[in-house]
């Protein structure tokens, strides 16, 4: 009886330890798709963005082919911007942990100059130097700013309708 009761106790600790270590497939959430911006916004409660407020009316544009994301598999992500903007860089996240640190580093232009961009467009790349942060899961991301204030929303790009 007490090598039962032994032996319940340890597979109650294992369970319970790793609930505790919950963690992200980062690689599911973010790759095999590419990122379109669904807005902008800013909240006051980090842990519930859904009470985060527009900021100015995105959805007004038909740009579809700009204002991408695409993270793949190797760490590298293109990004797409209006007037033929093009970037590269790289992508890291942290899944591990309940803070979800996101990092782009290594920007290179590839078409365009980001500089020049007005909009949307700048609000978009200038947004995106300043991630830290992320929420979310393979329908939507949302990438935090250093303060965890501002967001962008992404959502699939297959799944917007021109």
């Amino acid at each position: 009886m007490v090598d039962k009761l032994k032996a319940l106790f340890m597979l109650l600790c294992a369970v319970s330890f790793t609930s505790c270590l919950q963690e992200d497939d980062v690689e599911y959430i973010f790759t095999g798709k590419e990122w379109h911006l669904a807005g902008f916004y800013q909240t006051t409660d980090w842990d519930n963005p859904n009470m985060g407020t527009p900021m100015g009316d995105y959805n007004s544009h038909t740009d579809i082919a700009a204002y991408n994301l695409l993270l793949l598999t190797d760490g590298t992500a293109v990004v797409t911007l209006p007037q033929g903007c093009q970037l590269r860089t790289l992508w890291e996240a942290d899944g591990h942990s309940k803070v979800r640190t996101f990092k782009f580093s290594e920007w290179k232009t590839v078409m365009g100059n980001p500089e020049t961009l007005e909009g949307y467009g700048r609000q978009m790349y200038k947004q995106l130097l300043d991630v830290n942060y992320y929420q979310g899961d393979a329908n939507y991301i949302r990438l935090f700013d250093d303060t965890k204030k501002y967001f962008m929303q992404f959502g699939d790009r297959a799944k917007f309708n021109p």
